[in-house]
């Protein structure tokens, strides 16, 4: 999961504070770092019934597939 997945996902940071219950500055930083704590993709994952999916998850999709 990349933080432009998130921000494209929720639109704006006060949509994704809204809608998440997580704080905006939170994204905010991860554009500026250019990644999402893993802890963070996680609660997201369960927040969006999978929509946005953690790199752990990607990464297990791809094993499965090949």
């Amino acid at each position: 999961m990349k933080p432009n997945d998130v921000l494209q996902k929720y639109g704006s940071q006060y949509n994704f504070q809204k809608e998440t219950g997580m704080s905006h500055t939170s994204l905010g930083n991860w554009i500026k770092w250019g990644f999402v704590p893993e802890q963070s993709q996680y609660k997201l994952e369960r927040i969006t019934d999978g929509e946005l999916k953690s790199s752990w998850t990607l990464s297990r999709e791809l094993k499965n597939v090949g």
